[in-house]
């Protein structure tokens, strides 16, 4: 269950001149400013609403914004623009972000792994491979040897419906004995294809 919403928070308080519309108390008039912010999980994401709301110290009279008297109005105004909401309220966006440039980072630096594995194949390379590229079930292929351009592997017998099935599936009872080549060239026509999707290096010559 995705728990989202929205809160408030006190941002500031800072007095208003002049005297009170009710009582005529003079500097008894104080402003408050508040942040209203969007959150899923309490985590603030981002800010929409700055409301405003004001007090009388000495009669404890209270208007909020659309409460205000006329001569409140500017002062109570000049407030709130002044006032900035504070940065934490963006701080789910802020990781949304940080999460988003790793991710991107992160895929760029393993597309470029894979290119060099296929490259400069190695036994105990594992390919993760589907049928096409939006079959949801995958498996792998093991390189048992290396001629050149060429590999030569074994199929996983088994699928599963997880992009990294490595964990799951790579014991040596799942895979079969007989063997096929592959060439560097169909290699990258399945990558391409988005039928070969991830290269793992867990074994060394």
């Amino acid at each position: 269950m995705v728990i989202y919403g929205y809160n408030g928070a006190h941002v500031r308080t800072a007095p208003v001149p002049g005297a009170c519309p009710s009582c005529l108390a003079e500097d008894s008039l104080r402003a408050s400013v508040y942040s209203r912010y969007a959150h899923v999980y309490y985590i603030p994401l981002f800010p929409f609403g700055k409301p405003v709301a004001a007090a009388c110290a000495n009669c404890n009279l209270s208007w909020d914004q659309k409460e205000l008297p006329a001569q409140l109005r500017e002062p109570v105004r000049a407030l709130k623009r002044e006032t900035r909401l504070p940065l934490w309220t963006w701080s789910g966006t802020a990781l949304l972000v940080l999460g988003m440039g790793w991710a991107a980072v992160a895929g760029t630096q393993n597309s470029r792994e894979n290119d060099a594995f296929l490259a400069a194949p190695r036994v105990g390379d594992i390919y993760t491979v589907r049928a096409k590229n939006d079959d949801p079930n995958y498996s792998l292929l093991k390189v048992v040897a290396v001629k050149g351009p060429t590999v030569d592997v074994v199929e996983n017998q088994f699928q599963i419906d997880n992009d990294h099935p490595i964990d799951a599936l790579n014991s040596p009872g799942k895979y079969g004995k007989e063997t096929f080549s592959l060439s560097q060239f169909e290699l990258k026509i399945m990558q391409n294809k988005g039928q070969l999707t991830d290269v793992d290096r867990l074994e060394t010559e």
